[in-house]
């Protein structure tokens, strides 16, 4: 079998862990082929990771997707409108929502088998509800329950607004699986947890069985030290932080997360989203995001290119390896970021409100950047459309197709 790899050993801290491809499942056999073509010499370590049956062994668990994921795959593969939707009777709204319904059946149904064959822990598809309805609690359980029903495996993924958090537990309390995501503090954990809790109850209380639904929330750590707001308020106070010291402050909520999810009575596990390869000073890649956790039950999200940097670094002879110890964050590092309002606002519990958490710096880009995700599939669907409707098009399809906007 070879040397144990980043799963194998990560599982042997806490067998809990899992693994999940961040990606459409339409992209998982291309990219094992270019990684195979690109390192042979550690081919059975691809071949381990990568199995080409999903079910063929413990690999990937799951698969997540976000809304720019499923537009780059609609936009790539256009065999999804080509195929299989007749646009001329559709509006773009409708089409928008039948290509991108297509993409979560397809991911879906590639995993039932692993779904089916594990009683439901894994084989998961998430799908997300549209992030212009952040502020929508009853918008976001509507779109909930329509996701919920496109297969009996896709976890339906909600931001960790307030009103998101509301949707939740509405989802919950009807059986839904849910993904919490958008979440870089403390609180919203909490939140989420609590959301989940109550749903539970509700569910119970209703006759509906919850034994096989399934719940993550995601922490997306790598966006959390990036936003121009650490470095302003840090700036503020005549101080600097160093790359080393971002990804501290990173790691220190990370381990929050972890100690409340443990004491948690709630069955959720902690999602790491967002990873990010750091290149130090002599050039080397390292990635602190999996090497400095995993001591304690961690779901991974791996996108393709974190994939091929774990394969790169084992052609190398320098394995990715999960934490072997705990943080040892140097006192003078943690003293200095709980100067900060931006980090110790994370770090503490409480310390941020629910009407707040969608007001984070790190909230507000993570939206923009599903939002403007959101608009570009809107606006292929209006110029499809409009090709094939070129009699009936509306001012509001005119401004989308010039703007990428709607009046």
């Amino acid at each position: 079998m070879g040397t144990p790899g980043y799963l194998e050993q990560l599982i042997s801290h806490d067998p809990r862990s899992e693994l999940w491809w961040d990606s459409s499942p339409v992209l998982y056999a291309p990219h094992k082929h270019r990684l195979l073509d690109k390192y042979p010499t550690v081919a059975a370590y691809i071949e381990r990771l990568m199995p080409d049956d999903w079910c063929q062994s413990r690999s990937f668990s799951s698969v997540t997707t976000n809304p720019r994921l499923v537009t780059a795959v609609i936009l790539d593969r256009r065999e999804y409108e080509a195929s299989r939707v007749d646009q001329s009777n559709l509006s773009p709204e409708a089409l928008h929502k039948k290509l991108y319904d297509e993409v979560i059946i397809d991911g879906a149904s590639a995993l039932k088998t692993l779904w089916e064959q594990s009683l439901h822990a894994e084989g998961w598809m998430c799908a997300q509800v549209e992030p212009s309805d952040v502020r929508c609690a009853q918008r976001m359980t509507a779109r909930g329950m329509e996701l919920h029903h496109l297969a009996p495996n896709v976890m339906v993924k909600v931001p960790g607004s307030q009103e998101g958090l509301a949707s939740v537990e509405h989802l919950v309390a009807r059986g839904v699986s849910i993904n919490i995501t958008f979440c870089f503090t403390v609180s919203q954990f909490q939140a989420g947890l609590q959301a989940i809790e109550r749903g539970r109850l509700s569910a119970r209380s209703h006759g509906i069985d919850t034994r096989h639904c399934k719940y993550v929330i995601t922490y997306m750590i790598g966006r959390f030290g990036c936003q121009p707001e650490f470095a302003q308020q840090a700036a503020a106070r005549s101080m600097a932080l160093a790359p080393q010291e971002l990804r501290w402050a990173e790691l220190l909520i990370y381990e929050q997360i972890q100690a409340l999810v443990a004491a948690s009575r709630v069955p959720v596990h902690t999602l790491l989203s967002s990873l990010k390869i750091d290149v130090d000073a002599r050039g080397n890649q390292h990635c602190w995001h999996l090497e400095r956790t995993g001591l304690s039950a961690t779901y991974y999200t791996l996108t393709p290119e974190m994939v091929a940097f774990l394969v790169e670094r084992e052609s190398r002879g320098q394995p990715v390896l999960p934490a072997h110890a705990p943080l040892q964050v140097p006192p003078a590092t943690f003293a200095k970021l709980m100067r900060i309002p931006y980090f110790y606002q994370a770090y503490l519990l409480d310390s941020i409100a629910p009407q707040d958490f969608a007001l984070h710096a790190a909230f507000v880009t993570a939206c923009n950047e599903a939002n403007a995700a959101h608009r570009r599939l809107t606006d292929h669907c209006v110029r499809l459309c409009a090709a094939a409707q070129p009699s009936r098009r509306s001012i509001n399809e005119i401004l989308a197709t010039e703007y990428g906007s709607v009046a």
